[in-house]
C-alpha cells in the first residue's frame, strides 16, 4: 500500500509539471475519453479531455566517432517517464483520479536511439528508433529510477500489480540541447497499438487514434560534452496529444517552442518560490 508521504511527493511532483504544462489551450488535440473505472479498485469515471501532462528522466549515452562537427555520432537513451494530468482544450486540467489519494499512477518506461550532430553551440539529435510501453500503476507504489552506470536499464520495483495499456514505435521525431548543453527541448510522433487492457481504459474514439504526438522541455541536461563521448542525466516535461493523421512539423515545431516557454516560466516560479 502506498504512504502518504509517497502519495504526497508524487502528487506534488504531478502538480508542478501539469501547472505549468497543461494550460496551453493554444495547441489543442482530439478529444478522448478514459474509464477510469476500468482500473482496479478506482471509482467509476469517465474523463474527456484532449493531452496528457508528464514529466520524464533519462540517461544519454553518446559516442562521439566524427570529432567536433563531425556528425553522426551514435546515442542510447534510457528512461521513464510519469503521466501528470489530464488537461481541457480550454487550458486547465480535468479532475480525474490520476495521481490522487486512492486513484492510480501511470508511467512509461522508454530507449530511444539515433545520431547527433553540434549545432550552433549544442547538440541535435536524429531519432532513429524509439520504443516505448506505457503502464497503469493500480495502487501507486510502484519505484522508478534510472541511474548513471551506462547499459543498465530503468530500476522498477513493485510493479507485480502493473500492466501495459500502450505500446509505441516511432514515426519521426529529433531533440536539442541548447548552447551551454544545460536545457533543450523535444518532440516525436509515435505510433500508438492499445493492448486488451488499454482498450478498456481508452474507450472514444474506437478504434482509438492510431498516433501520439509527444513534445516537451529538457529542463536539467547533466554531463554532456560537445568534444568527449558521454554519459549525462536528463530530466523534464511536455504534453502528449493524441492523433488521427500525421499533423503538419510546423505544428509540432510550434508546440515545442510554446512547451518550452512554459518550461522556462515555471523554472522561474519554482526559484521565487525556493529563495522566498
Amino acid at each position: 500500500m502506498k504512504t502518504l508521504s509517497s502519495f504526497l511527493r508524487l502528487a506534488l511532483s504531478a502538480a508542478t509539471i501539469g501547472a505549468a504544462l497543461i494550460s496551453a489551450p493554444a495547441f489543442a488535440g482530439p478529444l478522448f475519453t478514459v474509464n477510469e473505472g476500468s482500473v482496479p479498485g478506482t471509482a467509476a469515471n469517465l474523463v474527456v479531455a484532449d493531452r496528457i501532462s508528464f514529466e520524464y528522466h533519462a540517461r544519454v549515452e553518446q559516442t562521439i566517432v566524427g570529432g567536433l562537427g563531425g556528425g553522426n555520432d551514435p546515442f542510447v537513451e534510457t528512461g521513464f517517464l510519469t503521466k501528470a494530468a489530464f488537461g481541457s482544450p480550454t487550458g486547465g486540467s480535468v479532475p480525474s483520479q490520476l495521481n490522487a489519494l486512492n486513484g492510480y499512477g501511470m508511467y512509461g518506461l522508454f530507449t530511444i536511439t539515433g545520431q547527433s550532430d553540434t549545432l550552433a553551440g549544442g547538440i541535435h539529435a536524429n531519432f532513429q528508433t524509439l520504443s516505448m510501453t506505457l503502464y497503469i500503476d493500480p495502487n501507486q507504489d510502484t519505484s522508478l529510477s534510472v541511474s548513471n552506470v551506462a547499459g543498465s536499464p530503468v530500476n522498477v520495483g513493485a510493479s507485480g500489480d502493473d500492466y501495459a495499456i500502450v505500446t509505441y514505435t516511432l514515426d519521426l521525431g529529433e531533440a536539442h540541447i541548447f548552447a551551454g548543453l544545460a536545457q533543450g527541448d523535444f518532440k516525436a510522433l509515435l505510433n500508438a497499438t492499445l493492448t486488451p487492457q488499454g482498450q478498456l481504459f481508452f474507450v472514444n474514439p474506437n478504434p482509438f487514434f492510431p498516433l501520439e504526438s509527444l513534445s516537451g522541455n529538457t529542463n536539467s541536461f547533466i554531463g554532456g560534452s560537445l568534444t568527449n563521448s558521454f554519459v549525462a542525466m536528463a530530466d523534464g516535461g511536455g504534453l502528449e496529444l493524441f492523433q488521427a493523421a500525421v499533423p503538419e512539423l510546423g505544428t509540432i515545431a510550434l508546440l515545442g517552442i510554446g512547451l518550452f516557454g512554459l518550461g522556462m516560466t515555471a523554472r522561474r516560479q519554482q526559484g521565487g518560490q525556493r529563495q522566498a
